[in-house]
């Protein structure tokens, strides 16, 4: 392994393992009638009721994203007959021919209403146009929506002026005309303003606020490969997960030091499972492990193990943490550590970054309290290499422990 490459590993991982493997459940209640927002450190932190909105705006600085509740059967079309100029004279015939559009899979902020994009015009975002003099977006597209009733609106935005999204729904004969809108600083730290069009109201839907949660789990539009509900976990904005398959020992697979994590939202998704009619339950894969990587730099493993289905909405996992970041009292990172590779057989390096001092004394312990390495290496505190040999340890499992200056840290090992 290159040093490069051990070293854009390390940036990914932090200096402290704090945790063992614990069993944990989340349920979103039989007939996946709720949405659940999910700590990895602190549990389940909200739950909403899933029917209870249309449609969700970006709050972001500068995001444009509108999503609609792709999971719970609402359903957006792009109008192929006219644009945003032709609202008095909205023709749906045919509308059963039209190909609905979808929130992306991958990505929190490409919702179904910016699949319609331009692509010629640089500053089309789907449902308008941005103005560079104005700092305002035009609306100029229609949208038919279906709603979870199944009658359908016509619907229109309108504009986006100075962080409010304005946008009009009414029956596809033009009665009942209604103006809505949401305000990005109406809701505070949240990922997305909601409205429902149902009940003509904007929401403050979601429990918890973005530094609250990693995943999500819950009902979505998946393509496996045509567009298809489906119930998993999607990953939180600034969470990045990668998927390991073909593991033969999942229980003792802790080598993500060596993995490329990604942004896609629905790396862990839901293909972990399948239904089987044989014993009409599901089937959850034995070879698969995720690593997650949350905003604070902590990885954690997880396994899912058993799915309740729609009977009750449970998912039932494994989680452990792997590694965390050491921060000081005012949140800064300090010392960071990587052992790897993780387990190893006959040689491990020990990786430092940050350190306090200019020296760190490495040893490691077995699990019995016997001292099966100690060397105290002096050099500069800045990113160093240090390669120990452990062909003469036995199979199993040692602590890691770094000291240096004022800082104490702690890695498991594992020896095959």
């Amino acid at each position: 392994m290159k040093k490069t490459l051990l070293y854009t590993a390390l940036l990914l991982m932090g200096s402290q393992f704090t945790s063992a493997q614990t069993d944990d459940t989340v349920s979103i209640g039989a007939g996946y009638t709720n949405e659940t927002w999910y700590s990895l450190e602190n549990g389940v932190q909200g739950t909403a009721t899933a029917a209870d909105w249309d449609l969700s705006f970006d709050l972001t600085g500068f995001g444009t994203s509108i999503r609609v509740n792709n999971g719970f059967g609402t359903t957006l079309y792009a109008y192929p007959n006219g644009d945003i100029n032709d609202w008095a004279s909205v023709d749906t015939a045919g509308l059963s021919t039209w190909n609905p559009v979808y929130n992306s899979e991958s990505s929190w902020f490409v919702g179904a209403l910016d699949q319609n994009v331009n692509t010629n015009d640089p500053w089309d975002v789907g449902w308008g146009v941005y103005d560079q003099n104005t700092h305002v977006i035009s609306g100029d597209s229609i949208f038919i929506i279906k709603l979870m009733d199944q009658s359908y609106r016509k619907l229109r935005i309108d504009d986006m002026t100075s962080g409010t999204y304005n946008f009009t729904f009414a029956n596809l004969d033009g009665t009942n005309e209604v103006q809505g809108a949401v305000t990005k600083s109406d809701y505070t730290d949240k990922l997305f303003g909601y409205y429902s069009i149902q009940n003509e109201t904007a929401l403050d839907y979601e429990p918890v606020t973005l530094d609250q949660w990693d995943l999500y789990f819950g009902k979505y539009t998946g393509f496996v490969p045509t567009a298809y509900n489906v119930t998993g976990i999607l990953a939180g904005p600034t969470t990045q997960v990668v998927q390991v398959d073909g593991v033969t020992d999942v229980a003792a697979f802790n080598d993500w030091g060596s993995q490329t994590f990604t942004d896609d939202i629905s790396t862990i998704g839901s293909d972990w499972k399948e239904f089987e009619f044989a014993s009409m339950s599901y089937v959850i894969a034995d070879d698969v492990v995720y690593f997650a990587k949350t905003a604070a730099g902590t990885i954690w493993k997880i396994v899912p193990t058993e799915f309740g289905g729609s009977a009750d909405g449970n998912f039932i996992f494994t989680k452990e943490k792997m590694s965390t970041v050491s921060l000081d009292e005012n949140g800064i990172q300090k010392a960071e550590v990587l052992v790897y590779p993780n387990p190893a057989t006959n040689n491990v390096s020990i990786i430092l970054n940050n350190l306090s001092a200019q020296n760190a004394k490495v040893q490691i312990v077995g699990t019995d309290g016997k001292l099966m390495f100690s060397k105290e290496y002096v050099g500069a505190s800045n990113f160093e290499v240090k390669n120990i040999s452990v062909d003469s340890f036995e199979t199993g499992v040692y602590i890691v422990n770094i000291v240096s200056g004022n800082e104490s840290m702690t890695q498991k090992l594992v020896i095959k």
